[in-house]
């Protein structure tokens, strides 16, 4: 993994979701490969979708969630040295907490633990 992303994922998983999309915008100007452009584009709309969260505009982070969620699953289990199969698992996790608030079964969406980018061995 290079260290422009490897750098991203340590903003990822510190919450530090503006500086980690304005990361990814850097790092997709700098490729020509479209799979790598498209998945920086999902990583950066689940950032959102977390930063969203944050200021308790569920509605909206469900909305940019369901497709990103679905366009994820063209890089399960793996791409780019991070493990696609966990990050999909941990933002399904927060979809259901999202639906459950929307439901009316929950008052709002505490989540044990917010997804994280996991770097696999390579």
């Amino acid at each position: 993994m290079d260290e422009e992303l490897r750098a991203a994922v340590e903003l990822f998983n510190a919450a530090r979701f503006t500086e980690f999309e304005d990361a990814l915008e850097g790092m997709v100007a700098g490729t020509r490969a479209e799979s790598e452009r498209q998945f920086y584009a999902l990583l950066e709309n689940l950032a959102e979708a977390l930063h969203q969260i944050g200021n308790a505009q569920f509605e909206s982070a469900e909305a940019v969630l369901v497709p990103a969620l679905r366009k994820l699953e063209e890089y399960v289990p793996r791409f780019r040295g991070l493990n696609v199969e966990a990050l999909r698992q941990d933002f399904l996790n927060v979809t259901n907490a999202l639906r459950e608030v929307r439901a009316g079964r929950r008052s709002d969406v505490r989540l044990e633990r917010l997804p994280r980018l996991r770097v696999l061995p390579e």
